[in-house]
């Protein structure tokens, strides 16, 4: 059973289509990689960050 775990930042889920369409996306991902009957097993879960927690190249994003 495929589990995925997907960081972004949390303003993506001001759109309430995010979620859904990011979990439908990463399981036909999965699908194409590792077979239909495996995607149909994965589990997805989308969480967000807020930037002044998300860091790159030393600094934060916020």
């Amino acid at each position: 059973m495929p589990y995925v775990e997907v960081k972004v930042f949390e303003e993506r889920f001001e759109d309430e289509t995010f979620a859904p369409r990011m979990v439908e996306a990463i399981t036909r991902a999965v699908s194409s990689v590792i077979g239909d009957e495996a995607g149909g097993d994965a589990t997805v879960i989308v969480e967000g960050v807020p930037r002044s927690r998300w860091g790159h190249g030393g600094k934060t994003m916020g």
